[in-house]
């Protein structure tokens, strides 16, 4: 019996997103699509290519101050065997990308307490910074120090510090947030708040180098 009630529940909570997204995305402007496969391989790193059953649904695609955005829910299932029993687990995430409009160097700033902090010392990606507390929160990894540098100048990091536990990177042309569960359109709008705060940041010599004009 309970089992029936928690997949009742569970299926009338996901309609209920899905017309939110949907009246959501009607009153942007935006396109609404259920399910969206392309989107499964669309960006690299953790946790794309992770797992399997890979999904990308309740999608939202439009423009933000001029720039093309994505959202969507994604997720994958992983399994663990105990030598007897095989325990599948779904990991449900939502990832917003925002064009920046130029490709860039892939740059990660993720919490200090990911799991990245020791695959970034392992790779030597890790970099540090002349801000210790900066340090202690973030994880940062990128193939081009000057780069990562540049970027996250002291008031960057400032900036980020107020929000210590978003992790996101600049990857191919666009910026991506990640996090756990499922955003409601209030906390798409407040990703995208950051996001902005985070690009006016980025030093115009940076966007112009990057442009091939500086």
């Amino acid at each position: 019996m309970f089992a029936v009630v928690a997949l009742v529940f569970s299926y009338l909570s996901a309609k209920q997103r899905r017309e939110e997204l949907q009246v959501f995305a009607l009153s942007r402007g935006w396109r609404y699509e259920l399910e969206q496969p392309r989107l499964v391989d669309r960006f690299t790193g953790a946790p794309f290519g992770i797992g399997f059953g890979r999904r990308a649904y309740n999608v939202l695609y439009g423009s933000h101050d001029g720039r093309d955005l994505v959202a969507f829910d994604y997720e994958y299932k992983t399994q663990t065997s105990n030598g007897k029993q095989t325990t599948t687990q779904v990991h449900r995430l939502s990832v917003l990308g925002l064009s920046m409009g130029v490709p860039m160097p892939t740059l990660r700033v993720d919490p200090e307490n990911f799991l990245d902090r020791f695959v970034g010392r392992i790779s030597g990606t890790d970099i540090d910074l002349e801000s210790e507390e900066f340090n202690r929160a973030f994880t940062v990894s990128c193939p081009d120090r000057k780069f990562a540098s540049d970027v996250l100048h002291p008031q960057m990091m400032e900036y980020l510090l107020q929000h210590r536990q978003l992790g996101w990177r600049f990857e191919r042309d666009s910026m991506l947030m990640i996090s756990t569960g499922g955003r409601t359109p209030a906390q798409i709008d407040a990703t995208l708040a950051v996001m902005d705060g985070i690009s006016d940041r980025v030093p115009e010599f940076v966007w112009l180098r990057l442009k091939g004009l500086g």
